[in-house]
């Protein structure tokens, strides 16, 4: 059979360009198919929050949500001079924030390109096999069905967590939430504490507010102040005495 067919498409290269994209369009459609359907099947997501540090300022907060089966997406917000603190001059530093259509990531992700894969090989594996059209043609049609569904289904998906109440989280979310050491905190040695915020869990850097504490991980805390990033943390102990005996 191979050999009949080396004659004929070495012969006609039209008919050579369709064999090989037909084949592209099964694999895409495989590959991308079968990454929705284990999304699907197993779908769960995490989410982690991280402060990039230059020269001990906070210029950025990186959120990564990870989509099970289907991978992940990254956002970044850029965060300057942020400072917020308990018992003293509330200070809220400017938030910049890059334009969002001269980003990355307003237009690709993971998911972008799991659904252009699957629309993509659908279209071209449906066309070629049901339709009369040319390569061409279908290979047009192929990407503008790839493109479309893909950006779709991306800008959708930006959307939904840019109006959800759980999308976006600002410094002062941080305040009096209860917290959980996640790593060791030893001062002067910074440590990490996961807390709710927005009923999303996100882990950040943490010290001790007093240079004698020491919080093992698992230690209860709360966070009552956030400076460039950093979490600022008492036990909860500590901070249900100072509050009773404030309300006293």
């Amino acid at each position: 059979m191979v050999d009949t067919m080396t004659p004929i498409l070495a012969a006609n290269p039209d008919v050579l360009a369709a064999f090989a994209l037909s084949s592209v369009y099964v694999v895409c459609l495989i590959v991308g198919g079968g990454l929705i359907v284990v999304s699907t099947v197993f779908g769960g997501d995490a989410d982690a929050d991280v402060d990039v540090e230059i020269g001990g300022a906070a210029v950025a907060d990186v959120g990564v949500d990870v989509d099970a089966g289907m991978g992940v997406d990254v956002d970044v917000d850029a965060d300057i001079g942020a400072d917020v603190d308990v018992g003293g001059d509330a200070v809220h530093g400017a938030h910049v924030h890059a334009p969002s259509a001269l980003s990355l990531a307003s237009w690709f992700s993971i998911h972008f390109v799991v659904y252009f894969l699957a629309v993509f090989g659908l279209v071209g594996t449906t066309m070629t096999r049901l339709s009369s059209a040319g390569s061409t043609p279908t290979l047009l049609w192929s990407l503008i069905g790839g493109l479309g569904v893909g950006q779709g289904v991306h800008q959708l998906l930006r959307y939904l967590r840019r109006t959800s109440g759980n999308s976006a989280s600002n410094v002062g979310d941080y305040l009096n939430q209860p917290a959980r050491v996640t790593i060791k905190i030893a001062p002067p040695q910074k440590g990490e504490v996961s807390v709710s915020v927005r009923g999303r869990t996100r882990f950040v850097p943490a010290v001790a507010r007093r240079d004698d504490d020491l919080f093992e991980s698992g230690d209860p805390v709360v966070v009552v102040a956030y400076r460039n990033g950093t979490a600022e943390v008492v036990s909860r102990k500590e901070y249900e005495f100072v509050t009773d005996s404030e309300a006293k």
